[in-house]
C-alpha cells in the first residue's frame, strides 16, 4: 500500500483519537484553568495554615459544569501554593470545596487569599496525591510530608512556614514531627526507588499531562514528516 495512503488514515485516526478525548473533556467539564481564563471561576483559600488537608472554595459562574483535578497547581503571590488532592465536578451556578495539600513548605497560607490556577504538578506528586487519602488524617499528613520532601528535593526546612504551623495546630512535638519526616522520606524512596541523593529528581519529572501531549505531538510530527509536510 502506498505510503502516502497510510500516513492519511494514521492522520484520520489520529484525529479521530484526539476529538474522541476532546468531545469527553467537554462533555465532562471545562478544565479548571481554561475556566477561570474565561473569567468564570473563582478560587478561594478557606483554611488556615498548618491545616492537612487545605480546603478552597471553588465557585463556578460559567454556564458550563468545570472539572477539576488531582495535580492541578494553584498559585498565589502571597499565599501557600497548593495542589489538588481529590476530582471534582462544580456544576454551573454554584460552588463546592475541594481538598489540597501545601505544595512548598512557605509561605504560610492565608485564609480569603484568591488563588490562581496555572498547570499540573509533576508525576512523582501526582503519584502521592493519588496514593494518599485525603479524607484520613494519618494518610493526608504523610501525603503532606511526601510532597515537601520532593518539591524541597530534599532539603525540607521543618522550622519555617507551613511545617512550623503544622505542629502548632496539631499539638505535635517536634521530636515526634522530625520522625514523622524521616518515615515519610524511607517511604518516598521506598516508592519511587531512589536514593537520598537522588529524591531531588523526583521534581524533574514532567507530568503526566505533559507527557501525553509530547506522545501526540511526536506522533503528528512523524505523519506530517512522512507527508513531505512543512519540509
Amino acid at each position: 500500500m502506498n505510503i502516502r495512503v497510510v500516513s492519511l488514515v494514521l492522520i484520520i485516526l489520529v484525529f479521530a483519537l484526539v476529538s474522541g478525548v476532546l468531545s469527553y473533556s467537554v462533555s465532562s467539564g471545562i478544565p479548571l484553568k481554561e475556566a477561570y481564563n474565561n473569567g468564570k471561576i473563582t478560587v478561594i483559600q478557606e483554611t488556615a495554615a498548618g491545616t492537612v488537608p487545605h480546603q478552597v472554595m471553588i465557585t463556578n459562574n460559567a454556564s458550563k459544569a468545570v472539572k477539576v483535578k488531582k495535580g492541578d497547581v494553584l498559585a498565589s503571590s502571597v499565599s501557600q501554593n497548593l495542589v489538588l488532592a481529590e476530582d471534582k465536578i462544580i456544576a454551573s451556578n454554584s460552588n463546592g470545596t475541594v481538598k489540597a495539600y501545601s505544595l512548598y513548605t512557605t509561605p504560610r497560607a492565608v485564609v480569603g487569599t484568591k488563588l490562581l490556577p496555572v498547570n499540573n504538578t509533576n508525576n512523582a506528586v501526582n503519584q502521592v496525591i493519588s496514593s494518599s487519602n485525603p479524607s484520613d488524617s494519618q494518610s493526608a499528613m504523610n501525603a503532606q510530608l511526601e510532597i515537601w520532601i520532593i518539591t524541597s528535593e530534599n532539603n525540607l526546612n521543618p522550622y519555617t512556614g507551613e511545617p512550623v504551623a503544622v505542629v502548632e495546630s496539631n499539638n505535635m512535638t517536634w521530636s515526634q514531627f522530625r520522625q514523622d519526616i524521616a518515615n515519610a522520606k524511607s517511604d518516598v524512596m521506598s516508592s519511587f526507588n531512589v536514593s537520598d541523593d537522588t529524591i531531588k529528581n523526583l521534581n524533574q519529572t514532567q507530568s503526566n499531562t505533559g507527557q501525553t501531549q509530547s506522545w501526540i505531538n511526536n506522533i503528528i510530527n512523524q505523519i506530517k514528516k512522512s507527508l513531505g509536510i512543512g519540509q
